[in-house]
């Protein structure tokens, strides 16, 4: 299941095919209002290739909802630091600096690790 914005819930079994019929989940994705450089939505939860410099290698992060601070932010797989993705309603990364890579939920011993939690 992935909310887009307040009005729109879509529902999936395989993250392919979506449709507006519910259908049992444990895990909501919320989406970023973030798109990657292929165009696809990011939501809460998809591990992610990030650069903080468009010149330097990509990095692996995750997107997760940081609560204390309301807003969501790249936590980085190695350094366990957050980046927030907007600082003061600007966004910290292009389009190009982002690409989705993997789903957290596919990976549960990152998940333990990373301490990601869907309350």
């Amino acid at each position: 299941m992935r909310k887009i914005g307040e009005s729109m819930t879509v529902f999936s079994r395989d993250g392919s095919w979506w449709t507006g019929y519910e259908i049992g989940f444990k895990e909501i994705d919320e989406w970023t209002c973030f798109q990657d450089k292929n165009n696809q939505f990011i939501y809460e939860w998809d591990i992610v290739l990030y650069k903080l410099d468009p010149d330097n290698d990509y990095l692996k992060g995750v997107i997760l909802w940081e609560e204390n601070a309301k807003e969501f932010g790249i936590c980085d797989i190695e350094e366990k630091s957050f980046i927030p993705l907007q600082v003061n309603g600007v966004n910290m990364f292009s389009k190009n600096q982002l690409e989705v890579f993997s789903y957290l939920f596919l990976n549960p011993d990152l998940q333990r690790r990373l301490g990601a939690r869907d309350d």
